[in-house]
């Protein structure tokens, strides 16, 4: 309950939402304290085992404090950032070590719905009322605040949301949950962003694949559709055409510029990168952005003199961190798609497959928001989004969980094996 609370409070913001005394209590260090006094004086700890998620992580942890130490601009402009991704970090470690059952990662997950997906949800409603004129960001100060930013938070609930949908039995609550689909869907429509675009076509094309009920499933996405082309002005049918034009569009030039640059920063310093956002230091761009013609894979004129973003979770962890930081980086999500699919092909055999279906869907619908993020974070500076370090926790809890049941159950089969054996 403790974690979730964390969570929520992270994504949701509550100062943003309170006045008076309320507003300057930092209700994410309150709820931290909580969850660690919690488990510190908790007598009956969840099982510990050895997770590949959980060991890159903190190798990944490691590594940026090295980075961070061995900055190229100012350490004061550095250190802050390392002090962030720390938080998020130490709630990653909480989530891993403490979620094991099921209504403790529903319990999580609901701190996720309550959050991102509320706001989503009154970002659509806003959308609807304004008949499509709402253009639809997120919260001021947050790291979703950018529109391209908050439509991948939201492209990643969705799947977590119709988990909970087939988790919950009571009419109301399910109707809830489906009208926040919706709502979100609307909302990510209208922020007008291209890689979140992608990302629902990509979330929708699997739904579709893997649903037993096309028909159903197509009549839905037909009646959100035409909501969406009675609201959807001229303007967002443009951005979306430019998809097909990227190489001429100005916006993904500036984009394939920026990793250029990370890129150099890595190749330059490839063990410890610059640090982070050393390539948002303007004498090291400018300095950087001398060099890109040396990465010709794709021609483009020369960088502006304003910085840019990375716009890439991928360029982005390679410029601040290195070679090493982002193979850390991709071993985390290869292995959390992996450890997924472990627990997807084990828990869908005998003697499983009946009493822990919970497991194989909240194992697939992870997947699908761990797509999500991949497909929008390619093009997105994103990397250390507290709700991707959450789920990659959730998942590596799972992973621990379910090598549990597996050793308990060799161990009774071998017991029962002994017993037979001695009785004949």
């Amino acid at each position: 309950m403790a974690a979730s609370l964390w969570l929520w409070s992270g994504l949701f913001v509550p100062s943003y939402w309170v006045y008076s005394f309320a507003k300057p209590i930092s209700y994410n260090t309150v709820f931290a304290l909580i969850t660690f006094a919690t488990y510190l004086f908790s007598k009956r700890k969840p099982v510990i085992l050895f997770d590949g998620i959980l060991l890159f992580a903190c190798l990944f942890w490691m590594l940026t404090g090295l980075t961070t130490y061995n900055t190229i601009i100012f350490p004061e402009l550095v250190w802050p950032e390392w002090e962030k991704f720390s938080k998020v970090f130490l709630m990653f470690f909480m989530v891993a070590l403490i979620v094991r059952q099921r209504h403790e990662f529903e319990m999580l997950i609901w701190g996720i719905i309550m959050s991102v997906g509320f706001i989503g949800a009154i970002e659509g409603l806003k959308f609807i009322a304004s008949l499509g004129g709402h253009k639809i960001q997120g919260p001021d100060g947050h790291l979703l605040s950018d529109n391209n930013h908050f439509a991948t938070g939201l492209c990643m609930i969705i799947p977590l949301i119709i988990y909970q949908l087939k988790a919950v039995e009571e009419k109301w609550i399910r109707l809830g949950l489906i009208s926040m689909v919706v709502l979100c869907i609307l909302a990510i429509l209208g922020t007008y962003s291209r890689g979140g675009f992608l990302a629902l076509a990509i979330i929708g094309c699997y739904f579709w694949l893997k649903s037993k009920k096309k028909v159903l499933t197509l009549i839905v996405v037909g009646f959100v559709a035409s909501v969406s082309v009675l609201l959807l002005p001229q303007q967002w049918y443009d951005r979306m055409e430019t998809i097909e034009t990227a190489a001429d569009d100005s916006s993904f030039i500036n984009r394939v510029n920026s990793w250029k640059v990370h890129t150099l920063m890595a190749m330059e310093r490839p063990l410890f990168g610059g640090g982070f956002k050393a390539a948002y230091f303007q004498p090291v761009w400018d300095r950087l952005s001398m060099d890109v013609y040396k990465i010709d894979w794709v021609e483009t004129p020369p960088p502006s003199k304003k910085v840019t973003a990375a716009h890439s979770i991928y360029f982005q962890v390679l410029g601040d961190h290195g070679f090493i930081g982002l193979v850390l980086f991709l071993l985390i999500i290869l292995l959390s798609f992996l450890k997924m699919r472990w627990v997807i092909v084990t828990l869908s055999r005998p003697p499983w497959q009946q009493d822990y279906r919970w497991q194989v869907d909240l194992a697939r619908m992870m997947q699908v928001s761990l797509l999500a993020f991949c497909t929008a974070g390619a093009a997105l500076s994103l990397a250390y989004l507290e709700l991707f370090w959450a789920l990659a926790a959730a998942m590596a809890g799972l992973t621990m969980q379910v090598k549990v049941m597996v050793m308990r159950e060799h161990s009774r089969r071998n017991a029962a094996e002994i017993h037979g054996y001695s009785s004949s």
